[in-house]
């Protein structure tokens, strides 16, 4: 079967020479030696910017060369279409074939002592995303051939989603598809805040919603949530200091916070999921994204945060590591068509220029490649003078900035929010 199919593939370019440059045809498809000199004649001439029919191929090679173009012509198919089919099982067979060769590498290297399993995992990984992107075709677009297209689905279809905070949204729109967006902020800031709530509000407009967390257990997301959707103190959920009813000072009203929290259930949703995991790899965030999309397709992934990812193969310096991921990160959102929303690090040196210093994107900590596969980067800015410490120690009621610093969509500049870090959330003044 496959000889035939090598036949048909390169009867049907000589038939059909337009079709040729958009196959993405290579070497080791041609398993036949006879037919891998027919398609080496082929392509030579193609790169001479000649486009050959039968007896130009068939020309001045040996005659068994020459047996074979024509052999090859008799099986053509009748029809142009009929060639990418043949293309797709030939190289259906060629990556289900590659695939076996790197099982059974796996099986052998599995048993040496020495191969370690992060080896073995970017042995895989390397053999996948070969067989991955020979299966995937490589698409050249031209406005001119789109743009009636693109007017209608413009008019049906809006491009983002907004974000809960509407002067955020002058500045982004909203949360892209296909976007890479970083939350930036030395420790204590407040990446977590605005990560946790811009999920759960994109979750409550029925938007299924991933949140992948490195540093937080599921229980303590969950007291977050309730402390937003409540309001309640973060921390009389999280210490269970709920007994005491809570006088509220503007209608005199007696609250029972425990029978409030209670009631919150039906203001929970089941759309946001989280994923609290101490080791994370690009490779196994991928592999969650796909269960999940199995219950329903997932509209966001949010990571907290991109410093504490792991690889899925060594690099010589955490810097060369953070790179990879976020290069990885801004590929999913391409791949997945969907946001992708991490909190990074900022360096200490923010703090050497003041306690109110305006972060810079020199700032990131890590990896300038986060600067460069970013799409948006927000950068977290707390102001707060000696009298706003004594009054609140704990931050609360504080300016609370968020620097647009790098924007592909649109501008740049800052956001002036008030912090209320008692229930875990930020608004808009």
């Amino acid at each position: 079967m496959r000889l035939r199919l090598e036949q048909g593939v390169l009867g049907g370019v000589l038939r059909f020479p337009n079709v040729f440059e958009g196959l993405q045809l290579s070497e080791v498809l041609f398993d036949d030696p006879l037919n891998l000199q027919v398609f080496q004649r082929i392509k030579e001439f193609r790169g001479r910017g000649v486009v050959p029919d039968v007896l130009l191929v068939a020309s001045d090679v040996a005659p068994a060369v020459a047996v074979r173009v024509f052999e090859c012509q008799a099986e053509a198919p009748a029809v142009e279409s009929s060639v990418v089919w043949y293309v797709q099982q030939l190289k259906a067979i060629w990556a289900k074939s590659r695939l076996g060769v790197l099982g059974s590498q796996l099986v052998q290297d599995s048993d040496n002592p020495d191969v370690s399993v992060t080896d073995l995992v970017g042995v895989v990984q390397g053999g996948l995303d070969v067989v991955v992107s020979d299966q995937l075709p490589l698409q050249v677009v031209y406005p001119q051939s789109f743009m009636q297209e693109y007017l209608r689905v413009m008019g049906e279809r809006v491009p983002f989603v907004p974000t809960c905070w509407g002067k955020l949204n002058w500045f982004l729109g909203g949360w892209r598809d296909s976007a890479f967006y970083v939350v930036a902020g030395r420790p204590g800031m407040g990446k977590t805040i605005v990560l946790l709530q811009a999920a759960y509000q994109l979750a409550l407009q029925n938007k299924h919603v991933l949140y992948f967390s490195l540093e937080m257990p599921a229980i303590q997301l969950q007291h977050r949530i309730l402390a937003q959707v409540c309001e309640i103190d973060y921390d009389l959920i999280a210490n269970d200091d709920l007994d005491t009813p809570e006088l509220n000072v503007e209608n005199r009203e007696v609250r029972d916070l425990r029978r409030s929290i209670w009631a919150a259930e039906a203001r929970l949703t089941d759309s946001l999921g989280f994923v609290c995991e101490p080791v994370l790899t690009p490779a196994r965030l991928k592999a969650y994204v796909a269960n999940a999309n199995v219950r329903r397709k997932v509209d966001a992934i949010f990571i907290d945060y991109i410093g504490l990812m792991d690889d899925d193969v060594k690099h010589s310096s955490k810097s060369e590591k953070i790179g990879s991921i976020s290069q990885q990160l801004k590929q999913l959102a391409l791949t997945l068509d969907v946001p992708v929303v991490s909190a990074a690090q900022l360096n200490r040196e923010i703090e050497a220029r003041g306690g109110n210093a305006k972060p810079q994107l020199s700032d990131l900590r890590d990896s300038g490649s986060i600067e460069q596969d970013a799409d948006v980067i927000l950068m977290i800015q707390r102001k707060q003078n000696e009298q706003d410490k004594r009054n609140n120690p704990d931050g609360n009621g504080t300016d609370f900035f968020v620097v647009v610093a790098k924007n592909r969509h649109g501008r740049t500049g800052s956001v002036k929010f008030r912090a209320e870090d008692q229930y875990s959330r930020i608004v808009e003044v």
